[in-house]
Protein backbone atom coordinates (compact mmCIF):
# COMPACT_ATOMS: atom_id res chain seq x y z
CA UNK A 1 0.00 0.00 0.00
CA UNK A 2 1.39 3.48 -1.15
CA UNK A 3 1.69 6.19 1.82
CA UNK A 4 0.64 8.90 0.93
CA UNK A 5 1.63 11.45 3.41
CA UNK A 6 5.57 11.73 2.58
CA UNK A 7 6.89 13.13 5.94
CA UNK A 8 5.04 10.07 7.68
CA UNK A 9 6.78 7.73 5.57
CA UNK A 10 10.15 9.06 4.82
CA UNK A 11 12.76 7.17 6.92
CA UNK A 12 14.02 8.48 10.15
CA UNK A 13 17.62 9.04 8.36
CA UNK A 14 16.75 11.18 5.60
CA UNK A 15 15.30 13.87 7.54
CA UNK A 16 17.50 15.85 5.64
CA UNK A 17 18.90 15.39 2.12
CA UNK A 18 22.21 16.89 0.05
CA UNK A 19 20.39 16.87 -3.27
CA UNK A 20 20.46 13.15 -3.17
CA UNK A 21 23.78 12.27 -1.27
CA UNK A 22 23.93 11.25 2.21
CA UNK A 23 25.48 13.72 4.94
CA UNK A 24 28.71 12.08 6.73
CA UNK A 25 28.20 12.19 10.68
CA UNK A 26 30.00 15.43 11.91
CA UNK A 27 33.81 14.65 13.02
CA UNK A 28 34.14 15.01 16.89
CA UNK A 29 35.63 18.50 17.98
CA UNK A 30 39.25 18.72 18.52
CA UNK A 31 40.81 20.52 22.00
CA UNK A 32 43.61 22.46 21.13
CA UNK A 33 46.59 22.05 24.10
CA UNK A 34 46.99 24.89 25.90
CA UNK A 35 50.15 27.22 25.07
CA UNK A 36 53.23 26.30 26.91
CA UNK A 37 54.67 29.06 29.27
CA UNK A 38 58.12 30.12 28.14
CA UNK A 39 61.19 29.41 30.75
CA UNK A 40 61.97 32.48 32.90
CA UNK A 41 65.60 33.20 32.01
CA UNK A 42 65.75 34.46 35.50
CA UNK A 43 65.10 31.46 37.18
CA UNK A 44 68.44 28.75 36.96
CA UNK A 45 67.52 25.29 35.67
CA UNK A 46 67.56 22.69 38.01
CA UNK A 47 70.53 20.33 37.98
CA UNK A 48 70.45 17.03 36.86
CA UNK A 49 71.06 14.45 39.00
CA UNK A 50 74.28 12.71 38.65
CA UNK A 51 74.55 9.56 37.21
CA UNK A 52 76.45 6.82 39.09
CA UNK A 53 79.61 5.50 37.12
CA UNK A 54 80.33 2.01 38.71
CA UNK A 55 83.99 2.02 39.85
CA UNK A 56 86.30 -0.43 37.89
CA UNK A 57 87.72 -3.19 40.70
CA UNK A 58 91.70 -3.39 40.83
CA UNK A 59 93.02 -6.46 39.81
CA UNK A 60 96.30 -6.88 41.61
CA UNK A 61 99.33 -7.34 38.75
CA UNK A 62 101.81 -10.32 39.52
CA UNK A 63 104.70 -10.01 40.84
CA UNK A 64 107.50 -9.62 38.38
CA UNK A 65 110.45 -12.06 38.65
CA UNK A 66 113.61 -10.04 37.90
CA UNK A 67 115.14 -12.38 35.27
CA UNK A 68 118.88 -13.68 36.97
CA UNK A 69 121.95 -11.43 36.30
CA UNK A 70 124.67 -12.76 33.82
CA UNK A 71 128.01 -11.63 35.28
CA UNK A 72 130.45 -13.91 33.48
CA UNK A 73 131.46 -15.75 36.19
CA UNK A 74 132.29 -12.69 38.59
CA UNK A 75 130.47 -12.16 41.42
CA UNK A 76 128.27 -8.83 41.61
CA UNK A 77 130.00 -6.42 44.05
CA UNK A 78 127.74 -5.65 47.46
CA UNK A 79 128.55 -2.07 48.06
CA UNK A 80 129.36 -0.94 51.95
CA UNK A 81 126.71 1.55 52.74
CA UNK A 82 128.02 4.87 53.34
CA UNK A 83 128.69 5.64 57.25
CA UNK A 84 126.18 7.85 58.87
CA UNK A 85 127.21 10.20 62.00
CA UNK A 86 130.32 10.29 64.01
CA UNK A 87 132.60 7.66 65.62
CA UNK A 88 132.04 6.77 69.23
CA UNK A 89 134.48 6.59 72.49
CA UNK A 90 132.87 3.18 73.49
CA UNK A 91 132.35 1.63 76.72
CA UNK A 92 134.13 3.41 79.66
CA UNK A 93 135.21 1.02 81.66
CA UNK A 94 136.91 -0.88 79.20
CA UNK A 95 139.03 -0.46 76.47
CA UNK A 96 137.84 0.83 73.27
CA UNK A 97 139.39 2.27 69.67
CA UNK A 98 137.35 3.82 67.20
CA UNK A 99 138.46 5.10 63.46
CA UNK A 100 135.94 5.69 60.43
CA UNK A 101 136.44 2.47 58.26
CA UNK A 102 137.50 4.61 55.15
CA UNK A 103 139.94 7.08 54.67
CA UNK A 104 142.18 8.88 52.19
CA UNK A 105 145.71 8.59 52.14
CA UNK A 106 147.74 11.38 53.40
CA UNK A 107 145.07 12.98 54.89
CA UNK A 108 144.23 13.17 58.81
CA UNK A 109 141.54 10.84 60.40
CA UNK A 110 140.86 10.70 63.93
CA UNK A 111 140.99 8.03 66.13
CA UNK A 112 138.89 8.16 69.78
CA UNK A 113 138.97 5.29 72.70
CA UNK A 114 138.68 4.76 76.18
CA UNK A 115 141.43 3.38 78.41
CA UNK A 116 140.34 2.97 82.34
CA UNK A 117 142.80 4.23 84.87
CA UNK A 118 145.58 6.19 82.73
CA UNK A 119 143.91 9.57 83.14
CA UNK A 120 146.97 11.64 82.05
CA UNK A 121 149.11 9.39 80.72
CA UNK A 122 150.42 9.21 77.24
CA UNK A 123 148.60 7.07 74.73
CA UNK A 124 150.38 5.59 71.49
CA UNK A 125 148.58 4.87 68.43
CA UNK A 126 150.03 2.41 66.44
CA UNK A 127 150.16 0.56 62.90
CA UNK A 128 150.54 -2.65 62.00
CA UNK A 129 153.07 -3.57 59.21
CA UNK A 130 153.58 -6.43 57.75
CA UNK A 131 157.33 -6.11 58.54
CA UNK A 132 158.05 -4.45 61.42
CA UNK A 133 154.88 -5.34 62.87
CA UNK A 134 153.17 -2.90 65.01
CA UNK A 135 154.93 0.50 64.64
CA UNK A 136 154.18 4.37 66.53
CA UNK A 137 152.24 6.31 64.10
CA UNK A 138 150.90 8.99 66.75
CA UNK A 139 150.19 9.97 70.06
CA UNK A 140 148.06 11.92 72.62
CA UNK A 141 147.05 12.61 76.39
CA UNK A 142 144.27 10.62 78.37
CA UNK A 143 141.46 12.69 79.97
CA UNK A 144 141.34 12.65 83.44
CA UNK A 145 137.88 10.40 82.51
CA UNK A 146 139.90 7.72 80.12
CA UNK A 147 139.08 9.26 77.48
CA UNK A 148 141.39 9.57 74.49
CA UNK A 149 141.69 11.51 70.69
CA UNK A 150 144.45 10.98 68.31
CA UNK A 151 144.83 12.57 65.08
CA UNK A 152 146.83 10.49 62.44
CA UNK A 153 147.81 11.47 59.07
CA UNK A 154 147.60 8.43 56.83
CA UNK A 155 151.29 7.47 55.54
CA UNK A 156 150.43 3.70 54.11
CA UNK A 157 147.50 2.36 51.35
CA UNK A 158 145.29 -0.47 51.96
CA UNK A 159 143.70 -2.76 54.71
CA UNK A 160 144.89 -1.25 57.66
CA UNK A 161 145.22 -2.25 61.78
CA UNK A 162 145.54 0.03 64.62
CA UNK A 163 145.64 -0.26 67.98
CA UNK A 164 146.27 2.53 71.47
CA UNK A 165 148.58 1.53 74.30
CA UNK A 166 149.77 3.01 77.10
CA UNK A 167 153.96 2.68 77.18
CA UNK A 168 154.28 0.88 80.86
CA UNK A 169 151.26 -1.02 80.76
CA UNK A 170 152.91 -4.88 80.30
CA UNK A 171 151.17 -8.19 81.15
CA UNK A 172 148.44 -8.04 78.07
CA UNK A 173 145.53 -11.18 78.63
CA UNK A 174 143.29 -11.91 76.38
CA UNK A 175 140.62 -9.99 78.10
CA UNK A 176 143.04 -6.82 78.62
CA UNK A 177 144.77 -6.88 74.91
CA UNK A 178 144.91 -3.74 73.11
CA UNK A 179 141.28 -3.66 70.97
CA UNK A 180 142.33 -3.50 67.03
CA UNK A 181 140.50 -0.97 64.74
CA UNK A 182 140.44 -1.94 61.36
CA UNK A 183 140.13 0.50 58.55
CA UNK A 184 140.94 1.04 54.82
CA UNK A 185 143.32 3.86 53.17
CA UNK A 186 142.82 4.81 49.86
CA UNK A 187 144.70 6.71 47.19
CA UNK A 188 142.66 9.44 45.28
CA UNK A 189 142.75 8.94 41.46
CA UNK A 190 140.64 10.21 38.74
CA UNK A 191 138.06 7.54 36.82
CA UNK A 192 135.53 7.49 34.25
CA UNK A 193 133.34 4.54 33.40
CA UNK A 194 132.34 2.50 30.47
CA UNK A 195 129.60 0.26 29.01
CA UNK A 196 127.27 1.20 26.29
CA UNK A 197 128.53 0.75 23.04
CA UNK A 198 130.93 -1.97 24.40
CA UNK A 199 128.84 -4.80 25.20
CA UNK A 200 128.91 -8.04 24.07
CA UNK A 201 132.71 -7.34 23.19
CA UNK A 202 135.50 -9.19 24.52
CA UNK A 203 137.91 -7.96 27.20
CA UNK A 204 141.53 -7.33 27.09
CA UNK A 205 141.87 -10.31 29.85
CA UNK A 206 139.19 -12.42 27.78
CA UNK A 207 135.62 -12.08 28.63
CA UNK A 208 132.94 -11.06 27.21
CA UNK A 209 131.50 -7.55 28.23
CA UNK A 210 127.67 -7.66 29.79
CA UNK A 211 125.71 -4.32 31.73
CA UNK A 212 125.83 -6.28 34.55
CA UNK A 213 129.80 -7.62 35.04
CA UNK A 214 131.54 -6.34 37.62
CA UNK A 215 135.37 -5.25 37.21
CA UNK A 216 137.64 -2.11 35.96
CA UNK A 217 140.19 -1.31 33.81
CA UNK A 218 143.80 -0.47 33.80
CA UNK A 219 147.14 0.06 31.72
CA UNK A 220 149.09 -2.18 33.66
CA UNK A 221 147.78 -4.21 37.01
CA UNK A 222 147.58 -7.89 35.50
CA UNK A 223 144.13 -9.28 34.97
CA UNK A 224 142.51 -10.34 38.00
CA UNK A 225 143.81 -8.33 40.44
CA UNK A 226 141.98 -7.31 43.27
CA UNK A 227 140.83 -3.89 43.46
CA UNK A 228 138.96 -2.18 46.78
CA UNK A 229 137.51 1.51 45.18
CA UNK A 230 135.58 3.85 47.35
CA UNK A 231 133.31 6.84 46.02
CA UNK A 232 130.83 8.86 47.66
CA UNK A 233 131.46 7.03 51.00
CA UNK A 234 130.73 3.53 49.49
CA UNK A 235 133.11 0.59 48.45
CA UNK A 236 133.63 -2.22 46.19
CA UNK A 237 135.88 -4.91 45.96
CA UNK A 238 136.39 -6.02 42.00
CA UNK A 239 138.50 -7.89 39.86
CA UNK A 240 140.81 -6.18 36.77
CA UNK A 241 138.91 -7.37 33.75
CA UNK A 242 140.54 -5.04 30.82
CA UNK A 243 142.99 -2.21 29.54
CA UNK A 244 142.23 0.97 29.77
CA UNK A 245 141.62 3.88 30.44
CA UNK A 246 142.63 5.63 27.37
CA UNK A 247 141.96 9.30 28.43
CA UNK A 248 145.28 11.68 29.48
CA UNK A 249 144.84 11.88 32.97
CA UNK A 250 142.76 9.43 34.27
CA UNK A 251 143.66 6.01 35.94
CA UNK A 252 140.59 3.82 36.14
CA UNK A 253 137.85 2.80 33.90
CA UNK A 254 134.76 0.95 35.48
CA UNK A 255 132.33 -0.78 34.12
CA UNK A 256 128.90 -0.33 34.13
CA UNK A 257 127.73 -2.68 36.76
CA UNK A 258 130.72 -1.42 39.22
CA UNK A 259 129.34 2.50 38.50
CA UNK A 260 126.38 1.54 39.30
CA UNK A 261 127.00 -0.44 42.71
CA UNK A 262 128.75 3.34 43.48
CA UNK A 263 126.54 5.80 42.62
CA UNK A 264 129.43 7.03 40.20
CA UNK A 265 128.29 8.53 36.91
CA UNK A 266 130.45 10.47 34.33
CA UNK A 267 134.13 10.91 35.14
CA UNK A 268 135.28 12.11 38.58
CA UNK A 269 137.68 11.13 41.80
CA UNK A 270 137.92 7.87 43.13
CA UNK A 271 139.86 6.42 46.10
CA UNK A 272 141.74 2.65 45.20
CA UNK A 273 143.69 0.39 46.76
CA UNK A 274 144.95 -3.16 45.88
CA UNK A 275 143.45 -6.00 48.16
CA UNK A 276 146.40 -7.88 49.41
CA UNK A 277 145.24 -11.29 50.75
CA UNK A 278 148.55 -11.68 52.20
CA UNK A 279 148.21 -9.15 54.62
CA UNK A 280 149.63 -9.49 58.72
CA UNK A 281 146.67 -10.72 60.42
CA UNK A 282 146.70 -9.73 64.26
Amino acid sequence: MLCTALPLCAPPFAAATTGGAVAAPEAPAVTADPPVAAPDPTVPAPAAAPVPVPTPTPVPAAPATPAPAFTGGATMPQPVPPATGGISYGDPSTQSLSVRPIAVLHRSIVARGTMPGAGRHTVILQRLDPTHGWVDVAHSKVHSTGRFNIGWRTDKMGRINLRAIVPGRHGATASSAPPIAKLTVYRPALATFYGPGFFGQQTACGQTLTPDMPGVAHRKLPCGTLVAVTYAGREIVVPVIDRGPFHAGYSWDLTQAAADALGFTGAGEIGYTRVDASAPTP
